[in-house]
This record gives structure tokens, sequence and C-alpha cells, in this order.
């Protein structure tokens, strides 16, 4: 499992509504832990390029180019408040959003990268895609993706979907040292798609409880029916401030199209979600070769 509690925590920043929020739930954690605070702040070409396909803002953002280095960095700063500052950091890159928070949510760099979502749709999602489910699709450490006016901090109950496999049980691992730490209840929900009776499969049972121990503080709930739907239902049932899963990517058709089973629970839920990667990155090489392109526009 990745380091808990998260030491280094990211927050990427566009000073919208929901990027506020974020660093609201960065700065709550990174108190609650100790850890030290980052604030990133991208400032992206003018969006004209954007119709080129480039991952960028959707068209109905717009650049921040114009701002000055020090007015951006004085929001950043209201923003961040009373943090100490020995902890904090703010930090502004030049590139496409995407790329570059891509580049930044690797482990040498943070423990934990917090952001906001804006919910786009439509032409705008088509046109830039969502820079949310394109960080976490990449990313090489926990991301979690906050809706605007969510709170992370006191989340009484969490919802941790698991599947039995290997990588959705790294993520439960992550989703019950969460839930102790902020005093949380754990329910893990298992979506059986196929009829089968699970009740009888011991050797799962025995997955579970040694990944989280035999309670008290954590429930198996286990309901039939399609798995991205029911996750999203029950996410949105008002019983959960919190969906802990991974970030794992199928090599399946519909999921290269409509998108893996996280990014499609993020398309609908209404409260935060925070997606533990798994899966093999982009080599360095790659990743940088993206950022720079992006950078490039700058000049």
């Amino acid at each position: 499992m990745r380091r808990f509690p998260p030491r280094r925590i990211l927050v990427a920043a566009d000073l919208s509504g929901p990027s506020l929020s974020a660093i609201e739930a960065g700065k709550a954690l990174a108190l609650r832990w100790g850890a030290a605070l980052e604030i990133v702040h991208v400032q992206h070409p003018p969006l004209v390029a954007a119709w080129a396909g480039f991952d960028g803002m959707p068209a109905s953002v717009r650049s921040s180019t114009h701002e000055t280095r020090r007015k951006i960095e004085e929001r950043l700063r209201r923003a961040a408040g009373d943090f100490p500052v020995e902890r904090l950091k703010l930090v502004m890159v030049h590139g496409w959003p995407q790329t570059e928070l891509q580049e930044l949510a690797r482990p040498d760099r943070a423990d934990l990268m917090v952001m906001g979502t804006h919910g786009y749709g439509g032409l705008d999602r088509m046109l830039a895609g969502s820079v949310s489910e394109g960080v976490l699709r990449r990313a090489r450490i926990p991301v979690l993706v906050v809706p605007e006016k969510k709170a992370v901090a006191g989340a009484s109950r969490i919802l941790a979907p698991w599947n039995g496999r290997p990588y959705a049980t790294r993520a439960l691992r992550w989703a019950r040292e969460l839930a102790r730490s902020l005093g949380s209840t754990l329910d893990v929900l298992y979506v059986n798609e196929f009829g089968a009776p699970i009740e009888k499969d011991e050797a799962m049972c025995r997955r579970l409880v040694t990944a989280l121990g035999t309670g008290p503080d954590w429930t198996l709930r286990k309901r039939g029916g399609d798995a991205r739907a029911r996750i999203a239902a029950e996410a949105n049932s008002g019983r959960y401030e919190l969906v802990v899963l991974s970030a794992h990517r199928r090599a399946r058709p519909a999921d290269l199209v409509l998108g893996s089973t996280v990014e499609r629970v993020l398309r609908r839920s209404s409260v935060p979600v925070l997606a533990v990667p798994t899966g093999r990155p982009r080599s360095r090489l790659v990743r940088r070769l993206a950022a720079r392109a992006g950078a490039r526009l700058f000049s």
C-alpha cells in the first residue's frame, strides 16, 4: 500500500469554485495529518488551441495567461488562509493542465493529489475531455476529486466498492486507513453482476478479512446488478460522504470508449471520489515530452 498517512499533499487549483473546495479539503487533511501542502496553478495556453485536440481545459474556461504571477499568488495565498506557512508551497507552471498535473502526480512529488471537478458535459467534454478524469487515469498516486462545496475531513461514512481482485484490494486497504484516520464507518460494496451465490464464496470472505481485519469498523454490503450503475446509485444515496475505489482500467473496448469504472462513477457521483492507482503508467520520457509540447505554446 502507498504511504499513509500522506506526508505531502498536492492541490490543483485553477481558482474556480470546485478548486477552492479542493483547497479546503487539502488543507483540512494536511492539518489532520501534519502534512506539507503544495498548491499548484497551471497557466494554460489560449483556448483556441483546444480545438486542435490537445488535453486542454474546456472551451468555457478562459485562459489565465493575462493575469500576473503576483495576482495569482495573492489569490492562492488567500485561499490557503491561515495554513502554516512553513508547510505551504505555492507553485505555478505553464502548459496543458491535464498533462502538467499527470506529470506532478508521481510518488517522488507527493503522496496524494486533490483537485476539483467542474462536471462538464456535452461540447466541453467532447472538445477537451475531463481534466480530472485524465489525471486520475495516468496518476501514480491516489487522486481525490472534490465537487464544489463538498467536504472530506468530516466524512462519517465511506463507501469502498470491491470485486475481490488484487487491484481492488489495494484500494480497499487505502480506504480502511482513511476511514480509521477520519473516524469514519467503512461500507464495503460487493456487486454480484452474474447472479452467483456469493455467500458461499469462503475464499472471497477470507481475503476481505485479511485485508481489513475482523471489524467492527467496517461492514459488507452485497448487491446485484450492473456494477457501475450500482456504485453510482449507492454513492448518491445520501448515506455516504466519500467513495474510494481503484483507478484500474481494463483493456476492453467499452472501457476505452466510455471510460473505466472510476471515470464513469466520477461523472455521476455527487460526493468526493478517491481513486487509488493501479496498472502501469506511461514512461517518464513520454510524460516529459507531452509536458514540454504544451509549454512550448507559451514561447
